[in-house]
């Protein structure tokens, strides 16, 4: 046996195999040799720091990919991106909310520094009329108050 820091190693273990009586060797001890090891102490994966995207500079950027050519449409973005078409597509209809509600969750910082505003909490208010993208306005409001 032999101890290091952070490992043990186990060397030389003898077993005893024995064969069934009535076979031409069942009298003859065998001798194995292996290592093992262990680990003194299991170690955890670096954690990693989650992202959080802000939904109107990410449409900006698929919109910007798409008319600079670097992609030709939003299916050859999706594949480039690994995401699905619909998810693409759900990602740029946010630039079809009124200017004035864009103008103020540009005021986000990208990245965002937790997960304020989402994709999916903006998405029921693009086909909405102005009127009703108000109430968004005011819930946009107190989230840069506070």
């Amino acid at each position: 046996m032999c101890y290091c820091k952070t490992h043990v190693f186990i060397r030389y273990i003898y077993l005893q195999v024995r064969i069934l009586p009535g076979s031409p060797d069942w009298n003859i001890d065998r001798a194995f040799t292996s290592t093992f090891y262990f680990p003194r102490k299991a170690t955890k994966p670096n954690k990693t720091i989650p992202v959080y995207r802000n939904p109107i500079y990410l449409a900006r950027e698929y919109k910007r990919m798409i008319d600079n050519g670097q992609v030709k449409n939003q299916a050859d973005l999706a594949r480039k991106l690994s995401i699905s078409r619909v998810r693409i597509t759900q990602i740029l209809r946010l630039l079809k909310l009124d200017s004035l509600i864009i103008q103020e969750l540009e005021r986000f910082d990208d990245p965002l520094k937790s997960r304020i505003i989402g994709e999916r909490m903006l998405r029921p208010y693009v086909n909405k009329s102005f009127r009703e993208q108000k109430e968004l306005l005011s819930i946009l409001k107190t989230f840069l108050i506070d």
